[in-house]
C-alpha cells in the first residue's frame, strides 16, 4: 500500500475519492491478512533540511510530509496496525529503501500494489518491481490519481509492455485469497 498519508489527500481529486479508497485499501488488507500474507505500508517523509527532497522541490521551495507532522500520518480509518513500514523519499519504494531486503525476509516475488498516486509513486514502484524480477499486479480499483490522463497511460504501459495485470477488486481479492497469479 502506497503513501496512504494525509499530505497527499490534499489534492482536490483524491479528496473526493478518499473514504471510498481508504475502504477499498482496508478491504485488501483484511484480505491479506485472513490469508496469512504480508502488508507493507509504504510512506514517504522528506526533511526539512531538504536533503531529501526532489529536484522539483527544490524548484519550488516547497517540501511536506515531515516526520511528526499531520501530513505525514496515515489516513484516519486506514488499517495500519502490525504491518511492516517502509519509509521513502521518491516515488519508488524501492528507491533508497529497505523494501526489497524487506520482502526477501519475507519470502515475497508477487506484489499487489494499491494506494496513490497512480501516474507517480504507484507506476514508479510497480516498474521498479518488474526491474527487481517480481511479479507485480496492480488493484485497478484501490488506487486513485490527481492526473487520470498520466494514469490510465502509465496503466496502459504496466499491463503492455511489463506485463503487469490490472485487477479489478474481486480480483485482488481472489488473488489474496488463494495465491494463484492471474494469467
Amino acid at each position: 500500500m502506497i503513501d496512504m498519508q494525509n499530505s497527499y489527500f490534499e489534492f482536490p481529486e483524491l479528496g473526493e475519492v478518499r473514504d471510498e479508497l481508504v475502504a477499498s485499501i482496508n478491504e485488501l488488507i483484511h484480505a491479506a491478512h485472513d490469508a496469512g500474507r504480508p502488508v507493507v505500508l509504504v510512506r514517504t517523509e522528506h526533511t526539512r533540511d531538504r536533503s531529501t527532497w526532489t529536484l522539483n522541490m527544490r524548484e519550488d521551495g516547497e517540501g511536506f510530509a515531515y516526520p511528526g507532522t499531520e501530513q505525514a500520518e496515515f489516513l484516519d480509518g486506514l488499517a495500519t496496525g502490525g504491518h511492516v513500514e517502509v519509509v521513502k523519499t521518491r516515488d519508488s519504494a524501492f528507491f533508497e529503501t529497505d523494501l526489497r531486503a524487506e520482502l526477501d525476509r519475507l519470502g515475497v516475488d508477487h506484489l499487489l500494489v494499491c494506494g496513490v498516486s497512480t501516474h507517480s509513486c504507484v507506476a514508479q514502484t510497480a516498474i521498479d518491481g518488474f526491474a527487481e524480477n517480481l511479479h507485480v499486479a496492480v488493484a485497478r480499483d484501490a488506487i486513485s490519481s490527481d492526473n487520470s490522463a498520466l494514469s490510465e497511460a502509465l496503466l496502459e504501459f504496466l499491463e503492455d509492455q511489463m506485463r503487469q495485470p490490472l485487477l479489478d477488486r474481486v480480483q485482488s481479492l481472489e488473488l489474496l485469497r488463494n495465491g494463484r497469479w492471474p494469467d
